[in-house]
């Protein structure tokens, strides 16, 4: 019964007269593996709880600002700075030398261009920051199914908030004042005219618009759960629908989950542009298949020459506030670039709602087209991760033509990248932590063969189970 397949009985142990000696074995290395099952659980745990922090970090900072600690920008920038701090230990488990690169091309261009500039843009390095921390973090990790249930308890704390603030209004906004929280922490100016709404300024639909989704049973307003914003929340339906739409059909279960939950958050946060999106990636899901999903690798180029030709030429950015609107904007601000602004070395006016602008203008072209090219060069192992990182590139390329700072958003931007490492199911090689010889033996000379292979699958991090077959012990060794 030796077979040459990884998964496979590869070693007699004993025979049915040495049953009870190796079923002493048996016993002793599953309590040696137990601190090993500890600490993958403990690990478990702190990711989901990163995920679940990424997600809800600003509505904890709210809640705070709401009943008495004044936040400001200050104390935001310290909050992204600790969540980031928790992924350090993930992070340093294994040197991504492709990583590595990217982040020294990308620091010497913006040391160069600050020089030219004349001027530091810190957002640029903490936009950059994030989706190679998270992305580093989710390769070493590695785990589809860990990424699975960290999504899964994320949508259900968003979806349980999201539930109290569209039946609970005024009580939610009593414990959450969404609207003095942007005001303390500079993201909005206070407007004297508004109407006493503790929402943001669009967390409802203004009469002349009007809710697109279910208007006469869900009104004007347009929910945010633990995002403070509706836009925010929509983003998070697109991924959620994303992973769910790129897993395997064997995975139908959790496909619907992902999908009706998506459903779900568009309708009551109202958003116009993760219905879109949410939509192409239904009917790209249906029809490509293979090396189709590498189309989306030309998105960006198509989207910028529509937006150039729908944009005006001679400048401009009074349009009005529409779908077509938005479009004409961006593309018009496009237009106003020349060759320092495409190399990031001049100062340029913030570009709020036009993403493509305010990505050139913030890295630079060169930098913008090593990103791009970077996604589309990570070693996805099977179809599932090229499904997936087919729509997060889709995800990206729609929002950048009504966005612009979106895309960049920790609460969003964390989740997206640390899902796309996890797709690459890589996971960095962790030495076992338990001793698998006393001091005893580690000081003789004489070191058995048992030993010496247990030593090596220690190294390789193979977990020996010892098994009864046939009334023989056999090991069985998977290799991951």
């Amino acid at each position: 019964m030796n077979y040459s397949h990884p998964h496979s009985w590869n070693e007699t142990v004993g025979s049915a007269g040495t049953a009870q000696h190796s079923r002493s074995s048996l016993e002793n290395a599953q309590r040696a593996l137990e601190p090993e099952a500890a600490a993958t659980r403990f690990d478990d745990r702190v990711i989901m709880t990163i995920v679940i922090a990424t997600a809800c970090y600003q509505a904890i900072l709210c809640l705070l600002n709401t009943h008495g600690l004044h936040t400001s920008r200050a104390l935001l920038g310290l909050s992204e700075a600790i969540i980031l701090t928790a992924c350090l230990p993930f992070i340093a488990r294994r040197l991504l030398p492709g990583v590595m690169t990217v982040i020294a091309f990308c620091g010497a261009m913006f040391c160069l261009q600050s020089l030219v500039s004349g001027e530091v843009n810190i957002k640029s390095f903490r936009d950059l920051a994030i989706p190679l921390c998270y992305l580093w973090v989710g390769c070493n990790i590695g785990r589809v199914g860990l990424a699975s249930r960290a999504l899964t308890w994320a949508v259900a704390v968003v979806l349980v908030m999201g539930v109290l603030e569209l039946f609970f209004i005024d009580q939610y906004t009593n414990f959450f004042d969404i609207y003095s929280y942007y005001v303390s922490t500079g993201n909005l100016d206070p407007v004297q005219t508004f109407n006493n709404s503790k929402l943001q300024l669009n967390g409802t639909r203004p009469e002349g618009i009007g809710r697109t989704l279910l208007p006469s049973l869900l009104g004007s307003h347009r929910v945010s759960s633990v995002f403070l914003e509706p836009v925010s929340l929509g983003n998070f339906a697109t991924i959620c629908a994303a992973w769910g739409l790129s897993l395997n059909k064997t995975q139908l279960s959790k496909t619907l989950f992902f999908v009706i939950t998506a459903v779900i958050m568009i309708v009551i946060s109202d958003s116009r542009f993760a219905l879109t999106t949410v939509s192409l990636m239904i009917a790209m899901r249906l029809t490509l298949h293979g090396r189709a999903f590498y189309l989306p690798i030309l998105a960006p180029f198509a989207a910028i020459a529509l937006l150039l030709s729908i944009g005006n030429p001679d400048g401009g950015r009074l349009v009005e506030d529409s779908f077509y609107g938005r479009l004409a904007l961006s593309g018009t601000s496009l237009h106003e670039f020349d060759v320092p602004m495409l190399f990031a070395m001049k100062i340029s006016n913030p570009y709020a709602d036009m993403g493509y602008a305010h990505l050139i203008s913030a890295f630079g072209l060169p930098i913008t087209l090593l990103l791009w090219a970077s996604l589309w060069l990570l070693p996805m192992p099977d179809e599932q991760g090229q499904r997936f990182r087919a729509f997060a590139a889709v995800y990206m390329v729609l929002i950048l033509c009504v966005s612009g700072y979106s895309l960049y958003a920790l609460k969003t931007s964390g989740i997206l990248w640390f899902l796309i490492g996890c797709c690459l199911k890589n996971p960095a090689p962790v030495r076992n932590r338990t001793e698998l010889a006393s001091p005893n033996s580690a000081n003789s000379h004489s070191v058995s063969p048992s030993a010496g292979a247990n030593t090596s699958r220690a190294e390789l991090n193979l977990e020996p189970v010892l098994l009864d077959v046939g009334h023989q012990i056999r090991r069985r060794t998977d290799v991951y």
